[in-house]
């Protein structure tokens, strides 16, 4: 099972990856980091962790200019996609649609003999990506071909072709944020750590389902167009002025909704709500600020706009089951 990924304008090869079939392993699981340095368009750093039917990617790129990728791979998989921060956008080598996640964006696609290319911009931020691969004969193990969200998924499968599960990406939820963390930080070794992330990757899988569910129950509603255009403004709104963000009420005339409309649709369309959205997206930007920019606490604590340094320090260890100070240090 083979990935190469080759920088388009200069023709070589970044990065080629090689993993057993089926992710087969001799140990529990098998894990290993990957460094890339490339003096000119940026550096990325990717943990790759797998054992039997599954495999885990976690990996951040910072991109210093315009930057094109393709992208080749020789097995098919079902991936849960989880774009934590930055942009990304791809295309496939035989099709014009463009796949474009944004910050805290989700998907379930299917990909066989992949061969497209990936697109980022030059960005400030780190693009933080989460995936995990299912192979075709383990994923068909746990998931339900009954539900009725997942038919044309399934069909895609036994076609071979290509495809998403939602034609619009999904939010990520607050829980699955939790899931993700609990994953990547799992303090477990050996067999019970297997055992923690398989369990806990189809809890994601499961999440990923019912919220796919509640999707498809929302779009028999009668929710206008246009209030549903606005409530993506409102949440554009929400990630541009972190430090400083609207009160509800200003943010609902700022959209050109009421209160209740916007409180109410934003829980039906991005299954969250506003100041939960605003929190997530706080705790995610100071993670970014303290590892990546190297930001002290109370550089961070202020930027969230936290007034107390103190009561930053309390959520973000409620979020992340870490300090700050104990982030930084590890």
């Amino acid at each position: 099972m083979k990935m190469t990924i080759t920088n388009t304008d200069l023709n070589d090869i970044l990065l080629e990856r090689e993993l057993p079939q089926n992710f087969k392993s001799e140990e529990a699981y098998n894990e290993k980091r990957i460094s890339i340095e490339h003096p000119k368009f940026g550096s990325s750093d990717i943990l790759d962790l797998w054992f039997e039917g599954i495999h885990i990617t976690k990996g951040h790129t910072r991109v210093k200019e315009d930057l094109s990728l393709k992208v080749e791979s020789n097995y098919s998989v079902v991936e849960m996609h989880f774009a934590l921060t930055g942009n990304s956008m791809a295309t496939t080598k035989h099709s014009r649609e463009l796949f474009h996640f944004k910050p805290q964006e989700h998907n379930l696609m299917y990909a066989k003999d992949f061969e497209g290319f990936f697109n980022f911009k030059k960005q400030n931020e780190t693009n933080e990506f989460f995936e995990v691969h299912f192979t075709e004969d383990y994923f068909k193990r746990f998931a339900s071909i009954g539900n009725p969200g997942m038919e044309a998924f399934f069909s895609a499968i036994e076609k071979g072709a290509m495809t998403m599960v939602s034609k619009q990406n999904m939010s990520i939820t607050p829980q699955m944020n939790r899931i993700i963390s609990e994953i990547i930080n799992s303090k477990h070794s050996g067999l019970l750590k297997r055992l923690f992330i398989e369990s806990k990757a189809i809890e994601l899988f499961m999440l990923q389902v019912a919220q796919l569910e509640q999707q498809s129950s929302e779009k028999k509603q009668s929710m206008k167009a246009q209030d549903i255009e606005k409530i993506h403004y409102a949440r554009t709104l929400l990630e541009q002025n972190i430090s400083n963000p609207y009160t509800l009420v200003e943010l609902a005339h700022e959209v050109g909704l009421n209160d209740f409309k916007l409180k109410k649709g934003f829980k039906e369309v991005f299954n969250t709500t506003v100041f939960g959205y605003l929190h997530e997206l706080r705790m995610q930007k100071a993670k970014h600020l303290l590892l990546d920019q190297k930001r002290t606490i109370a550089e961070v604590a202020d930027y969230c706009g936290y007034e107390y340094v103190q009561h930053f320090i309390t959520a973000f260890r409620k979020k992340f089951g870490i300090t700050p100070g104990k982030l930084v240090l590890e």
